[in-house]
């Protein structure tokens, strides 16, 4: 390249991160290109346009998919009333396949609770998250420009300046020191996971939530190919030796990633032809110096890629330091030098003249300022304890040290609720205690921007969780789950986690578990379930005890209650083999009706016919019953005495043959019956 072009290039880079990147490309138009493209080419993809989240986000279309999550663009329609000239925001969804596996849902919260925590300008912000109808959401600010993928390949061959490059990395550099800072690596950092927006500033995204989908993709398989073909959650061109052979990941991962990304940003080359740095090892392929890059700061960068982790640079401020030092001339280092220590003789006798007029002094204020240090030096767990004991009238007023330690204070609490919300010895986080943190905080620093943005992140949390619990407690009632479950995935667990989640909750099943529930409870009674009729009262009780629809049939149902659950018992013991005596009084209650309707039945019956049909009913209501049961006693007896009138009609018609099969029946009735009063006698 000859010098008008490398200027050239120089001079559109700059202008590019300094002015606010107005020359990218048209990224609009990327976007939208992706957009319609993603629209074409799956058609499930195109039920979702124009859909509608929560009531506010219109979904326009697909522009990523992931091993779990899909991404959309969609405009906030609330923004877009109030006149928001760009109201667009990314939408994640959990894909269909894991609306069923609850573990799923957890992951997308928890993480998107991390992502949230994650308060920087250069870390994507994730807005909200909860549930609509099925689908589990995340929503996240749209980014408008192009990654540093493009970037990248739109300088080859001889990558940026490092002026401008270091203007990208020195972002970089704050967004995953302040990560790291949290207890939170990326553990999949790449080009393509980073934005250059179009004001120049860039965004990490991905941060968290990848790798902890990515590393549960075990558990909830879908077998779709990844280009990047990831390993474990990360992808292997980026990853160090020890993310490759199965180390957890760490901050030294990210200094690895960060440094092959620097690299490629000078050369827009990968430092070892984009291999895994394990087969580069083996090759020995080893990163050329970057042509405009001095030879010290090229010796701070390769420690950055070094193969053996004891020779390589895993700490990101080392790096940032050697990165961004100036490096000064050696003879106009040594004129400095001796500047610098004529300026201090002169410098140090008038430090004495004064050290000696103030001495008295200073020696007057020295318990003064030993107390002050003290104070000042205090943390946030020794402090607070004496916030109420700390006047104005102090030599440091309260007001001061309150604002001297506000970051600390603030992060002291922000830490102690991070705790709870990523407490895993609880299904879900202690919002209430949450609550109780934010107000202690809130009475020390009311007017915190900070702390307000903390307060709504943990409502939404609140909320979202909420209304993912109430979900998933009507999906199972619509699906007719009423049962109890070992595992915990029943609606009295489900109840129990949303009751604690939030007290004041007020459940209200949907109109379709009020319809499944009428029908299964109707045809469990018409059938004499008891088994089941005792699992429906118990749900009936507790979930639609308030509809006006159910309030009679839980009536009628609770009259019998004790009964039916006596019969469900029974029934239950019989099925294990298990000798129980049988319940009759309870049994009397339950059948009642069924043979009030049957001796009903008897007395309207003027064919044979039909008496043999009822007689078969019977019999096969008899198989469950003790032959000794009084209402199926009277039953027989009714039957036999039907029988014997029609017996009485076909001998007036001379009909002998049939009289005597009819007489038969009911001679076999009769038998039944002595056979039961002679079994109660003897009991």
């Amino acid at each position: 390249m000859d010098d008008s072009s490398k200027k050239h290039t120089d001079k559109k880079l700059k202008d590019e991160t300094k002015v606010g990147h107005t020359q990218i490309y048209q990224s609009n138009n990327l976007a939208d290109s992706k957009i319609q493209e993603s629209e074409t080419s799956n058609s499930n993809d195109c039920k979702m346009i124009n859909r509608v989240i929560k009531k506010r986000y219109q979904i326009e279309g697909l522009v990523g998919h992931g091993g779990m999550c899909d991404v959309y663009r969609a405009k906030d329609l609330l923004l877009e009333a109030a006149g928001d000239s760009q109201p667009y925001v990314a939408i994640k969804l959990l894909q269909k396949e894991f609306h069923n596996q609850p573990d799923a849902a957890r992951i997308l919260i928890r993480e998107a609770r991390k992502t949230q925590r994650l308060s920087h300008p250069n870390i994507i912000r994730v807005y909200n998250f909860g549930v609509d109808q099925e689908d589990y959401y995340l929503i996240m600010e749209w980014l408008d420009g192009q990654t540093l993928d493009e970037i990248i390949k739109s300088h080859r061959p001889h990558g940026l300046p490092f002026k401008s490059a270091l203007a990208l990395l020195k972002q970089l550099l704050s967004a995953l020191g302040y990560a790291h800072n949290n207890g939170v690596v990326h553990a999949d950092l790449k080009p393509g996971n980073i934005m250059l927006a179009r004001d120049g500033t860039i965004k990490i995204f991905d941060f968290g939530v990848s790798r902890a989908l990515n590393l549960n993709a075990d558990q909830y398989a879908a077998d779709k190919p990844e280009e990047t073909s990831p390993v474990s959650g990360f992808t292997p061109t980026y990853a160090s030796p020890e993310l490759l052979a199965g180390a957890n990941p760490s901050i030294a991962d990210d200094v690895f990633a960060f440094s092959c990304i620097s690299y490629e940003l000078l050369t827009s080359k990968h430092p070892f032809n984009r291999k895994p740095v394990n087969q580069a090892a083996k090759e020995n392929i080893f990163p050329d110096k970057p042509k405009h890059v001095s030879i010290l700061r090229w010796a701070s960068l390769r420690k950055g890629l070094k193969f053996n982790i004891k020779q390589r640079t895993t700490d990101l401020a080392t790096l940032e330091k050697d990165l961004t030092k100036s490096y000064i001339n050696p003879t106009l280092s040594v004129c400095l030098t001796f500047a610098l220590i004529a300026s201090a003789g002169v410098t140090y006798q008038h430090l004495h003249q004064q050290v000696q007029q103030s001495q008295l002094d200073l020696a007057s204020r020295q318990q003064i300022e030993q107390a002050n240090r003290e104070l000042l030096a205090l943390n946030p767990q020794q402090f607070l304890p004496l916030l109420a004991t700390i006047t104005d009238q102090q030599a440091i007023p309260k007001q001061a040290l309150l604002r001297q330690k506000q970051g600390l204070v603030i992060n002291y609490y922000e830490k102690k609720i991070d705790n709870l919300l990523n407490n895993k010895g609880i299904a879900y986080p202690d919002y209430y205690a949450i609550q109780s943190l934010l107000q202690e905080v809130n009475r020390i620093y009311p007017d915190s921007y900070a702390l307000a943005l903390t307060a709504e992140d943990i409502n939404q949390g609140w909320m979202s969780t909420v209304e993912a619990l109430s979900q998933r407690l009507n999906t199972h009632l619509e699906q007719g789950r009423y049962q109890h479950s070992e595992d915990g995935d029943d609606i009295y667990t489900i109840y129990r986690d949303l009751m604690q989640v939030r007290t004041d909750f007020q459940f209200q099943p949907n109109q379709k578990s009020e319809q499944v529930f009428t029908q299964l409870f109707d045809n469990a009674r018409d059938k004499l379930d008891v088994i089941k009729l005792a699992s429906m009262i118990e749900a009936g009780e507790a979930f639609f005890g308030n509809s006006e629809q159910q309030q009679q049939r839980l009536a009628q149902a609770n009259a019998l209650k004790s009964a039916i659950q006596q019969m469900a018992d029974y029934q239950q013991a019989k099925a294990k083999n298990q000798q129980i005596d049988f319940p009759y009084h309870a049994a009397e209650l339950v059948y009642q009706h069924q043979f009030d309707d049957l001796q009903q039945r008897i007395n309207n019956m003027n064919r044979i016919k039909s008496l043999d049909k009822l007689a078969k009913e019977v019999r096969s209501m008899a198989k469950q019953l003790p032959n000794d049961f009084s209402l199926l006693v009277q039953t027989r007896q009714r039957m036999a005495n039907k029988y014997l009138r029609f017996s009485d009609y076909l001998l007036q018609k001379r009909r002998t043959k049939e009289a005597s099969a009819v007489i038969k029946k009911a001679q076999d009735l009769m038998t039944q019956v002595q056979d039961a009063r002679a079994t109660a006698e003897n009991a």
